[in-house]
């Protein structure tokens, strides 16, 4: 395994798998048609951070070339599905977020979903995207949040430890938004979301745009 990608068990992994494809149609049908107005409007080449198992894919119009960055290799297989099942030309790199080994200005546009609750360094991952995305070039994102409001945000410090452990990392009392405000885009379109008591304690997101300078 390469320096600075982290080692996944096999069993552990196949659970987040088979998590993130149970939570996609919820996914699907309360931000689907947000994603597919942005994603489905990248064209060239795109790098999708944190891939998982290809919840992006279905959005791409067929024939982008996607770079998908997925450190975990019990993703890819199902990755791979679904880039055929849309006809999009997909590339895998088995590296973390932090550190794509991709060249400047490589990709046109970059999508980033349900990643920066995650990673070890959200904001190296945010840097990179900005060295590889090119000047004018898109970049979507939607994810999990700290709330303001305290009674939410003491069930998120309540329910911390179990929900990184069941989700790949994922730290919903991340102040995201700050992050991408600071993060010195030439623009930012940024919704702060309540998705409900359904949703527990992932009830608070952002979901926007940001374009690279």
């Amino acid at each position: 395994m390469p320096a600075g990608i982290p080692t996944f068990g096999r069993l552990r992994s196949r659970f987040e798998a088979r998590t993130l494809d149970l939570i996609d149609p919820a996914v699907h049908r309360l931000h689907g048609e947000a994603k597919q107005a942005a994603i489905g409007a990248m064209t060239g080449t795109v790098v999708d951070v944190g891939a998982g198992t290809g919840a992006n894919l279905r959005y791409y119009p067929a024939g982008t070339t996607v770079i998908a960055v997925e450190p975990n290799p019990v993703m890819h297989d199902r990755l791979r599905q679904k880039a055929e099942k849309h006809g999009v030309d997909l590339q895998i790199r088995t590296v973390a977020g932090e550190r794509m080994g991709l060249e400047d200005d490589e990709a046109d546009h970059a999508v980033g979903t349900l990643v920066l609750c995650g990673v070890g360094d959200p904001a190296s991952v945010v840097g990179e995207i900005q060295r590889v995305v090119k000047p004018g070039g898109t970049f979507f994102f939607l994810e999990h949040v700290v709330a303001t409001t305290p009674g939410v945000r003491l069930l998120q410090r309540v329910t911390r430890p179990a929900q990184k452990w069941i989700a790949n990392g994922c730290d919903v009392m991340r102040d995201t938004g700050q992050l991408l405000t600071s993060a010195g885009f030439a623009e930012l379109d940024l919704t702060t979301i309540d998705e409900g008591w359904t949703s527990f304690n992932t009830r608070i997101m952002i979901r926007g745009t940001a374009v690279i300078d």
